[in-house]
């Protein structure tokens, strides 16, 4: 399996700041704050009850 999406966290210059990234398939997509990340969670996590096999 590949990986196509992930968020990358680091920190800014001034080494106290988290910096979030939305990546795909390597390359940044943009920056993310803390709530649109909690959001994503969300909707990825709720997404996965209709991957059940009946």
């Amino acid at each position: 399996m590949t990986q196509k999406i992930a968020i990358r966290v680091s920190l800014a210059k001034d080494g106290k700041t988290p910096v979030r990234e939305l990546m795909y398939d390597g390359l940044k997509v943009g920056d993310i704050s803390y709530v649109e990340l909690i959001e994503f969670v969300m909707q990825a996590t709720s997404s996965l009850r209709y991957e059940v096999v009946r």
